[in-house]
């Protein structure tokens, strides 16, 4: 009697075990914009932060993932489908989703995270720099820039006139239009403004750029970032050079030169962020993560630098940056 006993203990101990564990499993819906390399490295980064921060899919945390494929009219469905669950927390990629979001989802009783987002304060997601919002905050790619154009000037002392390509429909672009003019004025180089309200449109609209600017400058945006090869093979037919700040772009050989950060390392620190918040710590008291001069990454095309009969420049002689 003593041994049946002693296994039921054990039997209802190792029950309890098994219900404690599952109980402790958090859900963590993912609300993407849409499939691209620079989205999925930042969703990657996230779950690798996440499991830094102690929660492993398969472990103590699963995914409810899902994206609307750039299809704005599509966001407010997708939100209230991933709300339904009571997610313990929900991760939103892209200013688009994450703007939304916040504004849907106010009665919410989950904490949401935002990332990879150009400026949060700007968009309204985070009061300011310091802190994050009641039950909201996340990790950014804010660009330094300084760090940007001198870059850029290295690579092409001529420069003058940029032309920036950027998404009118999109706010983080906007945002990187008017945040780069006042830097690039200090610096006397002109902003030619290109703007693009269509995917359809990105032909048209790098020609017109054509004698009016001495390079074009695509900012990392959804919509733009899936023109990419669209971008370059027009741009290349101008003889235009293309800097940018979406490394893919570089590795790809569709942009002589890239000075950016990381969208995977944005996603890693929302994924720190994350395990904090599911830790209990409170989003408002958490200040969202902003990238530091340190964190801009030079990346160089050795074969579009050839073929613009570009030489690297001495301050770039010992970088392991040139992508061949």
């Amino acid at each position: 009697m003593q041994r049946i006993y002693r296994f039921l203990a054990l039997t209802t101990f190792a029950a309890a075990l098994s219900v404690s564990a599952h109980a402790q499993t958090k859900t963590v819906a993912i609300a993407g914009w849409g499939p691209h390399p620079t989205l999925d490295e930042t969703i990657a980064g996230f779950k690798e932060g996440l499991a830094e921060g102690g929660f492993r899919e398969g472990q103590n945390v699963k995914f409810d993932e899902t994206n609307v494929n750039f299809d704005r009219a599509l966001i407010p469905q997708m939100l209230n489908k991933l709300a339904s669950t009571s997610p313990d927390l929900m991760v939103t990629i892209a200013t688009p989703v994450s703007v939304l979001a916040a504004q849907q989802l106010r009665s919410r009783s989950f904490p949401i995270v935002f990332t990879p987002i150009a400026d949060p304060v700007h968009a309204k997601l985070a009061p300011s720099w310091e802190s994050g919002a009641p039950r909201m905050t996340g990790s950014s790619v804010a660009l330094d820039y300084d760090t940007v154009l001198d870059f850029f000037q290295a690579m092409m002392p001529q420069l003058k006139r940029l032309a920036v390509l950027y998404d009118t429909g999109d706010d983080s672009s906007t945002v990187a239009l008017e945040s780069i003019e006042p830097i690039a004025a200090r610096r006397g180089i002109s902003i030619v403004r290109t703007g693009m309200d269509n995917p359809s449109e990105l032909p048209q609209r790098v020609q017109s750029a054509a004698g009016r600017a001495d390079a074009i400058y695509p900012v990392a945006s959804g919509r733009i970032q899936q023109g990419a090869a669209v971008i370059a093979a027009t741009a290349e037919r101008m003889k235009m050079p293309v800097l940018t700040t979406i490394p893919q772009m570089v590795q790809q050989h569709q942009a002589v030169a890239a000075m950016a950060v990381s969208f995977k390392q944005s996603g890693h620190a929302a994924g720190l962020i994350a395990a904090r918040v599911l830790k209990g710590e409170d989003p408002k008291n958490i200040a969202p993560w902003r990238p530091a001069a340190k964190d801009h990454v030079p990346m160089v095309s050795g074969p579009r630098l050839k073929a613009l009969g570009w030489t690297l420049p001495a301050s770039l002689k010992d970088c392991g940056c040139v992508i061949e």
